[in-house]
């Protein structure tokens, strides 16, 4: 591809998304009952809720594909079957995390990350990453 029709195409819209050009805003990312309720992937989209937008018996196959028990795989799917997807969500991340209760409530798919780091990581928040300065520093 022509490096002037990339810029043209696609690069502006990958520095919009990230907030670098036009308005500068940061768009936030949906919660689970934005993704549940709305925009459902299409054909060839990745994206969408799994155990909303999944067949039932394809989310019984990843789920078997993660090493679910099969008591637990009738658990989620019953769930998901019956519209209770962040429920079924919630047990899934307590079988995958081998957790009897989590003792919360999962209402975003970045809070699912950032409970799954902080249960790997022993109760540890997650480190986060010092911000670098743009221009380095002189030393002394």
């Amino acid at each position: 591809m022509d490096p002037d029709k990339f810029d043209k195409g696609y690069s502006y819209n990958i520095r919009h998304s990230f907030g670098k050009e036009g308005k500068r805003t940061d768009y936030t990312p949906f919660s689970c009952l934005k993704i549940i309720l709305s925009n459902p992937p299409s054909q060839g989209d990745y994206h969408g809720c799994p155990f909303r937008h999944s067949d039932p018996e394809l989310l019984k196959q990843k789920l078997q594909s993660y090493k679910i028990s099969p008591g637990g795989i009738s658990q989620i799917l019953d769930l998901a079957k019956g519209t209770h997807y962040q429920v079924a969500c919630q047990k899934y991340f307590e079988m995958i995390h081998n957790v009897d209760d989590c003792g919360f409530s999962l209402n975003h798919p970045n809070q699912f990350f950032c409970e799954s780091q902080r249960i790997l990581n022993g109760g540890k928040d997650i480190k986060k990453e010092p911000i670098q300065p743009e221009t380095p520093q002189p030393k002394p």
